[in-house]
């Protein structure tokens, strides 16, 4: 065989694999758009293609493989300056209507900046795209919601929420957050007394709502506070201050370093992130296995999401006992009537033996006289996850959630203060009632 033949044939075979190549990643693409991507395991290995950057660089790598072992030197110029000329274009005019979603990007977890007093807050004054590609935009505070000055209002009925990333809103509008929502249900009924401010930030528990409340949230004073529990928000023992957390030094940064400046690449990168995030679910199982989430929750006895009887639980137990009431007497200082609504998560629906800290939460906040929400008898009442939950993108509350939390702290507040209207009149009926429970 002459040296051109091998040579020849060397073409053709690497033409046959870029072409093939060229075929896989097609389907691969496919597959991650509308089929969630690949996932296979072959014991040990895993075979896992979920994001859309692979199959789109390897398709232009393939393609530009096949031309140039075709020989096919002029249609391998004109596709890269074909790419090239499309890509200025987009790129000046995603510039020219100030596309939204051209604008840079942050890595969720850079929204945060170290605090020596609260371990992290929020970068005040942000206002970029968080977790599943939701615009997030905080005030001058560092908080999801518009300003608030310390006076109150006259004639106002002042209602202060804290709480993690489910009242912070995560994956969901500002609007849409339960506390914007409780705001408008008595706005619509011609109520306008009430009004709502979002103090919560995603990571925080029980230690950062004290001394939050005990540094800034008592200067509002509030008429009612809002405690939105979840699962881990009690971490450990009690603290005045909480050191600032060193994950959080670098400040915020921009994804794709100095490519943030450029408006084609953000705009990728937000179709990139939203195909990420859309296929989560199939590149972790505490997402997409519910029995693996509940197993991994159980495994810390601070939780208190089984009963087991054990010296660490019972530990707990006081360490969330002395937690509210150290709350509790922090918003009596301003008259204010403390609520704990309890926001379960999504592995605990429909699974009563993994409600104990429900049960720990009613039995502690009857004793104390404190108005207890448990939601988790609203978030049942439908066998479907999906109707409450962001599931199976992410095991936060979605909009209608939302909106069930309102309607339950709609119905707490009407119980609270006898002066309000509007959905404490004829229609009061049509509010869902979940669990309450406070002393006389």
């Amino acid at each position: 065989m002459t040296e051109h033949m091998r040579m020849a044939q060397a073409r053709r075979v690497v033409v046959l694999l870029a072409g093939l190549s060229l075929l896989v990643c097609a389907l691969d693409l496919v597959a991650v758009l509308f089929f969630g991507g690949v996932n296979f395991s072959f014991g040990p290995v895993t075979l896992r293609s979920t994001t859309l950057e692979f199959p789109v660089i390897a398709i232009l790598c393939s393609l530009l493989l096949l031309l140039l072992a075709r020989e096919k030197t002029t249609e391998l110029c004109l596709l890269v300056a074909s790419l090239g000329v499309a890509g200025v274009m987009a790129e000046l005019i995603l510039r020219a209507v100030d596309h939204p979603l051209s604008k840079p990007h942050v890595d969720y977890v850079r929204w945060y900046e170290p605090s020596d007093m609260l371990g992290h807050k929020l970068v005040a004054g942000f206002d970029g795209f968080g977790p599943l590609s939701i615009r997030v935009k905080t005030n001058s505070q560092g908080f999801r919601d518009d300003e608030h000055g310390w006076e109150k209002p006259k004639d106002r009925l002042r209602v202060l929420g804290i709480g993690d990333s489910f009242t912070f809103g995560w994956g969901v509008t500002s609007e849409e957050t339960y506390l914007k929502q409780l705001e408008r249900i008595f706005e619509r009924s011609g109520e306008t007394r009430v009004e709502t401010i979002n103090a919560a930030v995603p990571g925080w528990g029980l230690n950062n709502y004290y001394v939050y409340m005990k540094e800034y949230g008592i200067r509002y004073t509030p008429d009612v506070v809002i405690v939105g529990y979840f699962l881990d928000d009690l971490s450990g023992s009690m603290l005045e201050t909480i050191p600032a957390e060193e994950v959080y030094n670098e400040g915020v940064q921009f994804k794709g370093g100095v490519l943030h400046h450029s408006r084609l690449y953000n705009f990728s990168k937000f179709l990139a992130d939203r195909v990420r995030q859309d296929n989560r679910h199939k590149r972790i199982a505490y997402l997409h296995e519910l029995d693996t989430r509940r197993e991994e929750w159980a495994k810390n006895a601070f939780h208190l999401m089984k009963e087991d009887g054990q010296q660490g639980q019972k530990h707990y137990t006081g360490v969330l006992h002395d937690q509210l009431a150290r709350l509790q007497a922090l918003t009596g200082q301003v008259g204010a009537v403390l609520v704990v609504m309890y926001i379960p998560d999504i592995a605990q629906v429909h699974h009563p033996e993994t409600q104990h800290i429900n049960r720990m939460l009613r039995d502690l906040t009857a004793r104390s006289g404190i108005v207890f929400l448990d939601m988790t008898s609203v978030f049942e009442d439908n066998e479907d996850l999906t109707t409450y939950y962001l599931w199976p993108r992410d095991a936060h509350t979605n909009p209608r959630g939302h909106a069930a939390m309102a309607k339950a702290l709609a119905e707490a507040l009407c119980q609270i203060d006898t002066r309000l209207t509007g959905p404490c009149g004829s229609d009061h009926h049509q509010i869902p009632r979940p669990s309450v429970a406070s002393s006389p």
